[in-house]
């Protein structure tokens, strides 16, 4: 009795066939139109249409996707996992917008006293992103000047994405240290 999974003589066989990258793109419109009523813009739709099909052809090349019949799911499942990755970013980004608006304003209503503490604020945190490695700094660059997501920064820096923000929390643990934000903690 076949319990649902194939085995390799199976595939040798022909019995089941293994997908192809032209099977992907049968399913680019529908992933498009998933995503987009998950995040209600259509560029971001896009984008995680494109992106879940890449991740699909990197699986089939592994092997991780044996057969034709499990591609519409690890496809769909992956546009899931994307857009939620997506929404949280933006919630991210946007109580992130919300926390230096309010901060911005309440500089632009405040006294001079105001101004040179945020001068001194802008220069302090200058001196402390000089104290990083070169290394630190860049991941810094892609996320705040950029605007690039984990996925392209560790695209171009050649690591997971998973590891850009490992490395970028730790980056600015150790800056809120130089800047005397968080206490370092104590080593044994």
């Amino acid at each position: 009795m076949n319990s649902g999974r194939y085995s390799p003589a199976d595939l040798a066989a022909g019995a089941v066939a293994a997908p192809t990258p032209a099977d992907l793109e049968e399913f680019r419109a529908a992933l498009r139109i998933f995503a987009a009523r998950r995040t209600g813009d259509w560029a971001a739709a896009e984008d995680v249409a494109q992106e879940a099909l890449r991740v699909g052809f990197e699986a089939m090349r592994a092997g991780r996707i044996p057969i034709r019949e499990a591609l519409p799911g690890f496809l769909f499942k992956t546009a899931v996992n994307l857009c939620m990755h997506r929404g949280r970013s933006v919630r991210r980004e946007r109580r992130a917008l919300e926390r230096w608006g309010t901060e911005t304003e309440k500089a632009v209503g405040a006294d001079a006293l105001a101004a040179v503490l945020s001068a001194e604020r802008r220069a302090s945190l200058r001196k402390g992103l000089d104290l990083l490695e070169p290394e630190e700094r860049q991941i810094l660059e892609l996320t705040y000047e950029q605007e690039l997501d984990s996925d392209e920064i560790g695209r171009r820096l050649g690591i997971t994405a998973g590891a850009v923000r490992v490395r970028r929390h730790r980056v600015i643990r150790r800056l809120s240290e130089l800047l005397g934000v968080t206490k370092a903690p104590e080593r044994e």
